[in-house]
């Protein structure tokens, strides 16, 4: 027996270490070889963790400070909002954390918004932080996405960017919560889609501008924007056609402002048009507003007067900017490059930005960054209808999308085509073109790749889900619902992950023409009922996947059912299961040095020594140990390192295992994975108690403890508290011990015992054919 042995009865706790929540099962009895059975239990949880989150080897990220992000997009010029702007500003100086700015469209709210948050930054030296909702737009962002990327803006892991929106909201509330920063949200559709987004901490700002009130939110003051008095409408009409034309016909220029509504777009428009029209004069213009404004009879004066507005201007761009104005405006998306443009219209790329570049100085048209372009939303609608008269609508979509399946590419290209991807998806359903969709899809979906990229392939798939529906394809609704459960699974929403997986698997049994559609199906069902810690439900699933697969000689796909199935086997204490399970992916991967080699290398290993064969275990971790070392591959390197540590420990080699885990708590920082450090940290504490360093031993815990905190993991955190507990008993410190076990218990609550860690799916490799 180790040397304090007797001083570790509670020693079930230990599992905590891995991410392992859970008790020692009673069915240890058919393994005597293990004198200390929880060493391996740790070491099972570590492996099946590792597994189940590999990522594909590669430069490991480097660690990022902690960033004071600046996105405010540039300081607008602000005419005749002064009185608006002061009260924003009394709003925030009498307190308000959460400031409303309510208008219909083309008031102007988003440039008010900035130009206050401008002026307010340096009371918020922590950071500035921007999101563009699209509320008014098809494709509002849904609050998750925003909160990935203000976590990500923070300098947040990708560790950190798992979880539904409730636990990402919470994340987030984290950690601004002690700093002083702005949060601007830009038009926003309702309160559901602001409430997660707000920073909640008492020294931050929320600005939101909308075109409703949001009167539902709790503690918001909310102020309503009006179109501008007609005196500021002037000083903008001046500001925007220059001083000449208003003061040769000031009467001209007051009927002009009068029929732009006062609202800030149209006047701005049309300001735009007298200044670069010298022979007309602001009367003449206002005569042909007049005639506009009396035909869309039923529109609100809102959308009236900048639909007449426009429809003045347009009438006066030549033939090239009038076509590029009604093709390029349909776009779908926040925003649209160059090329996308010049496919839309159907014409080279220098003739597109030539008739941009003069839309954008008739402020028709906006150019965020080089070679891109956006537009006003009432704009957009504009030309949207403009294209749908001469049927351009629908082509244009079409050589948007197919154009977008010949460029997708990894990096910069999705990086700024990824909300134009989804935009397109939804909008192709509804013009008829869903073919065109699917296509985008299966050209998109093997570009997102990462940990943080879970939450964007959800949305793509499930954009997919409508198009297959249009099309009749049911084998593309079924893997639509395969990488929907997928993406659920390795964003944190277990609940969710099983249903979907589930409708794949019985639409695939419906179908019954694809076997191996249906061994996919039930491989996706397997991992989702082992998330949930439904073990024989599990095994039954993956065993029948894998006997579909064997038949089909399907052997890629083969070898990681049993994988994954072998670990399965081996979190339950199964060694007599897995290791066959695992000896035969072995054989199937020959002697190649892939990292599926060295999983099921490490697997074995781990069986070995449930089942007390403890040179054949050190011999196994060796060889998987080479296979990392020689594909470079940390992540399989980190959890080898820990068996070996292990196994050291079971034979008092204290000195080599704190080595090992040492070692292995370096590649897990460096990689910044959160579960692999937290393990690291929990196993050192443990050495440090074993050789009766209590002090380093509870330091060690405390570590171990911040990681589960940083991570939102309350069940692990609450068995790691209970595993300080009893250090702290053994002190005599039972004041301290007892605080430490009530707060685990408030934080295990009613959470059902585990004997196995909650493990991330299959890895993020998406393949072309699956």
């Amino acid at each position: 027996m180790f040397p304090g042995m007797m001083r570790h009865r509670v020693v079930p706790l230990l599992v905590v270490a891995s991410g392992l929540v859970a008790v020692v099962p009673a069915a240890l009895g058919p393994y005597p070889g293990l004198a200390w059975p929880l060493v391996a239990l740790l070491a099972v949880a570590g492996i099946a963790l590792g597994w189940w989150q590999r990522r594909p080897a590669g430069p490991a990220p480097a660690v990022a400070p902690q960033r004071r992000p600046a996105e405010l997009p540039a300081a607008p010029v602000l005419v005749g909002r002064a009185a608006e702007l002061a009260a924003v500003s009394a709003a925030v100086a009498g307190g308000a954390q959460l400031v409303v700015l309510a208008a219909a469209a083309g008031t102007g709210t988003s440039a008010l918004a900035l130009r206050a948050a401008h002026d307010a930054r340096d009371h918020y030296p922590d950071g500035q932080l921007f999101a563009a909702l699209r509320g008014a737009s098809a494709d509002p962002v849904p609050p998750e996405a925003v909160l990935v990327r203000f976590l990500r803006a923070l300098g947040r892991p990708d560790d950190e960017l798992r979880g539904d929106v409730a636990e990402l909201a919470s994340r987030f509330r984290s950690v601004v919560d002690d700093r002083r920063v702005l949060v601007l949200l830009d038009d926003a559709r309702d309160a559901a889609q602001v409430r997660h987004l707000l920073p909640g901490g008492a020294h931050s700002l929320a600005l939101v501008t909308s075109r409703r009130l949001l009167s539902d939110l709790l503690g918001a003051s909310v102020l309503t924007i009006g179109a501008l008095p007609e005196e500021a409408a002037l000083e903008l009409l001046t500001a925007t056609a220059g001083p000449g034309p208003v003061a040769a016909d000031p009467d001209g220029a007051r009927r002009l402002v009068r029929a732009c509504g006062g609202l800030p777009l149209a006047v701005r428009i049309i300001g735009a048009r007298l200044r670069m029209r010298a022979q007309w004069s602001a009367s003449a213009l206002a005569d042909r507003l007049d005639d506009e404004n009396r035909r869309p009879a039923g529109m609100r004066l809102a959308d009236r007067a900048v639909r007449s507005t426009l429809r003045v201007v347009y009438d006066e761009l030549g033939p090239g900017e009038q076509l590029v104005f009604r093709r390029v405006g349909g776009y779908p998306g926040p925003s649209v490059g160059l090329a996308a443009a010049a496919a839309r219209c159907a014409l080279e790329e220098h003739a597109v930005a030539g008739a941009l570049e003069r839309l954008a100085g008739a402020l028709l048209v906006e150019s965020p960054a080089p070679d891109r372009y956006r537009m006003h939303d009432l704009l957009r609608l504009c030309a949207r209808d403009l294209a749908a008269e001469g049927a351009e609508d629908v082509e244009g979509l079409r050589r948007h999308l197919r154009w977008l399946t010949a460029r997708a590419r990894p990096g910069g290209w999705l990086a700024a085509e990824r909300e134009n991807v989804l935009a397109a998806v939804h909008a192709a359903v509804g013009a008829g073109l869903a073919a065109d969709a699917r296509a985008v899809i299966v050209a998109v979906h093997p570009l997102v790749t990462g940990e943080a990229e879970h939450g964007y392939r959800l949305r793509l798939w499930q954009a997919a889900i409508p198009v297959a529906t249009a099309l009749g394809d049911e084998p593309f609704r079924i893997r639509a619902l395969r990488w929907v459960s997928h993406a659920y699974g390795m964003t944190g929403q277990s609940r969710l992950e099983l249903p979907a997986a589930q409708q794949a698997l019985a639409a695939a049994e419906r179908l019954g023409t694809d076997v191996r559609e249906i061994a996919l199906a039930a491989w996706r069902v397997g991992d989702a009922l082992r998330a949930l810690d439904r073990f024989d439900e599990a095994q039954e699933a993956l065993l029948r996947a894998l006997e579909l697969l064997t038949g089909l000689g399907a052997v890629a796909d083969e070898i990681e059912v049993r994988l994954s199935l072998g670990t399965l086997d081996n979190t339950f204490l199964r060694p007599e299961l897995s290791t066959p399970v695992l000896t035969r992916a072995v054989e199937l991967l020959a002697e190649r040095d892939e990292p599926e080699r060295g999983w099921a290398l490490l697997g074995l290993a781990v069986a070995a020594g449930l089942s007390g064969q403890v040179q054949r275990a050190r011999e196994l971790v060796a060889d998987a140990l080479g296979v990392a070392e020689r594909l470079g591959d940390d992540q399989l390197r980190g959890h080898c390192l820990q068996e070996r540590g292990w196994l050291h420990v079971r034979h008092g080699a204290y000195r080599h295992a704190e080595r090992d885990f040492a070692a292995m708590l370096a590649i897990f920082q460096r990689l910044r994975g959160g579960p692999g450090v937290a393990a690291a940290q929990a196993a050192l504490g443990e050495i440090a108690d074993l050789r009766g360093e209590t002090a380093v031993a509870l330091s060690r815990f405390e570590l171990a403890m911040a990681e589960y905190e940083r991570l939102g993991l309350p069940v692990r955190l609450g068995q790691m508290l209970q595993r300080r507990a009893e250090v702290l008993r053994g002190l005599g410190r039972e004041q301290e011990a007892e605080a430490d076990a009530a707060r685990a218990r408030e934080l295990i609550g009613d959470a059902p015992a585990h004997r196995g860690p909650a493990l991330r799916r299959r890895p993020d490799r998406p393949r072309r054919e699956t």
